[in-house]
């Protein structure tokens, strides 16, 4: 009997220490949000031959406390795009920077937002929060549909999240 309790104590322990994982993995207070804007700041995905844009990548803070998200780079897919061909296949445009700088940590107050954001054809002063990259300043899009992906898992405090998928399609005419 005395075997039986003992079993059944630590059968709810080990419950109760899984559960409080999975709530931590939960309970992370930041949205993540991955879009395309023109130079006035509107969303969009649809471009015209010649337009500029801008990959904005944007964590949100929505808890009650700042937050320290360390930062997740070199990922050398961060704001890639690739054209979709004719044919199945794709073709690498690249990304709009040369270089990028690790820092330590970004810190996003609470209730606020961290924003990413680069231009492709450079000229990273219409930014409101630019950010340590070198400037790389690339050709126009051809006519025709793109897309930019990345995946990533952040370390935000000591909770690492699993691994998230972005992408965006998009298309210039």
């Amino acid at each position: 009997m005395k075997n039986l309790k003992l079993t059944i104590l630590a059968f709810a322990t080990i419950l109760m220490f899984f559960a409080s994982c999975e709530k931590n993995k939960t309970a992370l207070p930041v949205e993540f949000k991955f879009v395309l804007l023109d130079t006035l700041g509107n969303e969009k995905t649809v471009f015209n031959q010649g337009e500029n844009l801008i990959f904005s990548f944007q964590v949100i803070n929505n808890g009650s406390e700042d937050l320290m998200l360390e930062n997740f780079f070199p990922n050398d897919d961060f704001f890639r795009v690739y054209q979709l061909n004719t044919n199945g296949g794709t073709l690498d445009y690249g990304v709009p920077y040369d270089g990028y700088i690790k820092i330590g940590y970004f810190t996003i107050p609470l209730k606020d937002t961290l924003k990413i954001e680069f231009p492709w054809k450079g000229n990273a002063d219409i930014l409101e929060y630019p950010i340590l990259f070198n400037n790389k300043n690339n050709s126009s899009f051809d006519n025709g549909n793109f897309y930019t992906e990345f995946t990533q898992s952040f370390k935000i405090g000591d909770i690492q999240t699993e691994e998230k998928h972005f992408r965006i399609d998009f298309t210039v005419k």
